[in-house]
């Protein structure tokens, strides 16, 4: 296997953790409630908060994250997305869970960006669109495998389960993404030139 295809599967391996965490907590609703003891608005918090969470990263993140190497954004961004799942699979109590939620949907907000990014840096034109449709495949993936085989972990153990899983998928790619993502800075020197003319 090639490293642009080690690359590309690395990308769509993050993207599906990241799809799969984001659609998973609906369909857990009933376990949620009962284990917390909460009433449905109190869900409903609880499922919005990672969407108000998503939008106010990548509002204030589109001013600022071209300014670092694609490399380094996309491990610090996928490093707090890591630990925020796996932390939201040992979340005690809801408002706990509301936490480790939001703070999981601030580095995964910018995430998505930077994914699509580095594939439009990374891969030429004549592959971009095969590469862009393998790594948004995750989503596909994310939703006919992903969120149905995170419920039956769920049935298995309990609704902490797939958070745990979904955090040691996202930690494992880590490892890939140092080795087979190359230092991206050719668009901060393009940014500066821009700015001087």
């Amino acid at each position: 296997m090639t490293k642009e295809k080690i690359l590309l599967l690395t990308l769509a391996v993050i993207q599906f953790s990241h799809i799969t965490d984001f659609m998973i907590l609906m369909p857990l609703g009933p376990q949620l409630m009962k284990a917390f003891d909460i009433l449905p608005s109190q869900f409903a918090l609880l499922v919005s908060t990672y969407t108000f969470s998503a939008g106010t990263s990548g509002f204030v993140g589109a001013f600022f994250i071209d300014r670092f190497d694609r490399k380094k954004a996309i491990l610090t961004m996928a490093t707090g997305f890591a630990i925020g799942t796996f932390a939201c699979g040992f979340a005690q109590s809801y408002h706990w869970l509301l936490i480790t939620r939001s703070i999981t949907e601030l580095f995964g907000g910018v995430m998505g960006a930077l994914i699509l990014s580095i594939v439009g840096d990374a891969i030429p034109n004549e592959r971009r669109a095969t590469a862009m449709g393998m790594v948004l495949a995750a989503f596909s993936v994310a939703s006919v495998v992903g969120v149905p085989a995170c419920l039956f972990l769920a049935d298995l153990s309990d609704w902490h389960m797939p958070f745990i899983v979904l955090g040691g998928i996202a930690f494992l790619t880590l490892v890939p993404m140092s080795v087979y993502i190359p230092n991206m800075t050719e668009h901060i020197s393009k940014t500066n030139k821009n700015q001087l003319l």
